[in-house]
């Protein structure tokens, strides 16, 4: 089952997901994130760790969208301020001859 990056909140079935905290052996104490209604095999299990690991890198991507779109968005407001200059200019102009 593909869980796509980082957190997930819901399992395919539609349940929401829940933290739980590893007794094996093998993974003492880590926590993972399961499908809060059924387990097996094609519902959510994914390690926390791994998964908050994979959530910093979308919200480090998501956030350097944001930047630029800010950035153009800076450039767009100043050549909007140019135009507008510009035609008071113009009608500045025109009030005068008048």
């Amino acid at each position: 089952m593909d869980l796509g990056p980082g957190i997930p909140h819901n399992c395919q079935c539609g349940a929401l997901t829940i933290v739980l905290t590893s007794g094996t052996s093998r993974n003492p104490g880590r926590k993972f994130y399961r499908c809060g209604a059924i387990l097996g095999p094609n519902h959510v299990f994914k390690w926390f760790d791994e998964a908050q690991f994979e959530e910093f890198d979308v919200l480090a991507s998501k956030q350097t969208m944001i930047i630029n779109d800010l950035a153009q968005i800076n450039k767009d407001i100043v050549e909007l301020k140019n135009d507008l200059g510009e035609i008071i200019e113009v009608i500045e102009q025109i009030i005068t001859k008048l």
